[in-house]
């Protein structure tokens, strides 16, 4: 006997003959996911209670120290996810940041699963880091990460969030006050992204990055309750998440609304 996982739940795996019975009945599946949309729903409005972010949050802060401490999870990960934990290190969050090591598919499941596989609190917590370049850059070549002027920006956003380019474009025009002509903010290519994150696609983060690369944070991440943001670890099969304001203290990060 074997399990799987369907609809977010683990149950026992049928034999073939029945497993095409139940997908050639539409109405069935429809049910099946409704039920577990609603049951997400149901999670995620619980947690807007602040009796239960407090409770969320005191559990976080002494069950991620715990896990420092120990040590367990991160014993066997890969390199670049130990890069990403002493990226933790050096900015004072070591021990308030939690890792999970995730399923190699877990980019194929809707959002509703990765919350409840991270048990996170929404589906508005799941971030991603975006690595953009200035296409139009003119500034000093000796100096292309300066943060008022960078050729480069990792930007964090919600994967169910939006990103205006030309709000982004506008707020680092800004930092230098410089020409329109000069500036037109666009995903950069996933070679220049490797290169100076030092992180593949699906692992690109901002702790630990290869080159010190300035950082803007979505503001609508501010309005997360809890107060969390879960976020790639260095590898596709790994993240990471730390509370969002001790982020924002200890990275200097940048924070605009892009939506």
């Amino acid at each position: 006997m074997s399990f799987e996982w369907s609809c977010w739940r683990w149950q026992e795996v049928t034999p073939a003959t029945t497993q095409q019975q139940q997908a050639a009945d539409p109405v069935k599946n429809d049910e099946a996911m409704a039920l577990a949309l609603e049951m997400v729903a149901s999670i995620s409005n619980v947690y807007r209670l602040p009796t239960i972010q407090k409770a969320f949050m005191d559990h976080w802060t002494a069950t991620a120290e715990k896990e420092a401490q120990i040590g367990d999870i991160l014993r066997h990960s890969p390199t670049d996810v130990k890069r990403v934990e002493k990226g933790t290190a050096d900015l004072g969050l070591r021990l308030v940041a939690r890792f999970y090591q995730v399923e190699s598919d877990y980019y194929s499941w809707p959002y509703e699963r990765r919350m409840l596989r991270m048990s996170a609190p929404s589906i508005n917590h799941l971030c991603k880091t975006l690595f953009f370049e200035n296409t139009r850059f003119t500034g000093n070549s000796g100096d292309m990460l300066d943060p008022q002027n960078s050729k480069y920006y990792a930007v964090i956003v919600q994967y169910v969030g939006k990103l205006n380019s030309a709000k982004l474009t506008n707020f680092v025009r800004a930092l230098s006050n410089g020409t329109k002509k000069n500036f037109n903010l666009r995903v950069a290519s996933e070679a220049e992204s490797d290169e100076f994150t030092g992180y593949k696609s699906g692992g690109v983060t901002p702790f630990g990055m290869a080159r010190n690369v300035p950082v803007i944070v979505s503001k609508a991440i501010l309005d997360l309750r809890p107060p969390v943001l879960f976020l790639g670890a260095g590898h596709a099969d790994w993240k990471v998440a730390v509370p969002v304001q001790e982020y924002l203290k200890a990275s200097k990060s940048f924070v605009v609304d892009l939506e």
